[in-house]
């Protein structure tokens, strides 16, 4: 069964899941205040829409494109959760990079994203690209101030 929170949460996940962001799409999905983990718990949070826009962007000038394979989804109340495996190709070697997430939304009335939380094995991810955990560290760290 769908709700609209679930709906909200998918149309985010294809904004977000593309080889060229919509920034305007994608804060338009977003409440003002929303905030981003990245990796939780190694990132910090990313705070306001505009400042989520600026990190995904920064983000996104390592890929040629990016996509996600939505395996569940799941909501209780305000909040959705996804399973998916994220599949990432980098400009850099056009490697390409596959990891299961597990996202966790929080969605208001408005159906706007207000706190969105990922978990995904970092190490993992420095093992397939061939660099080491710190170096990941780094990557995530996010750059993007309120």
């Amino acid at each position: 069964m769908s709700n609209s929170k679930e709906a909200a949460v998918r149309n985010f996940l294809t904004l977000f899941h593309t080889a060229t962001l919509d920034l305007d799409k994608i804060r338009n999905a977003l409440a003002p205040d929303a905030r981003w983990q990245a990796v939780v718990p190694l990132a910090e949070v990313v705070y306001g829409a505009d400042s989520i826009c600026r990190e995904a962007q920064r983000q996104y000038r390592i890929y040629k494109d990016c996509d996600c394979a939505l395996i569940n989804i799941a909501s209780a109340g305000d909040t959705v959760f996804t399973e998916r495996v994220d599949r990432v190709r980098l400009i850099d070697g056009d490697r390409e990079v596959i990891t299961n997430v597990v996202g966790v939304f929080t969605v208001n009335d408005d159906d706007k994203i207000v706190f969105w939380r990922e978990y995904w094995d970092m190490l993992d991810i420095a093992d397939q690209i061939g660099i080491s955990g710190e170096e990941m560290r780094k990557i995530m760290d996010t750059q993007a101030v309120a």
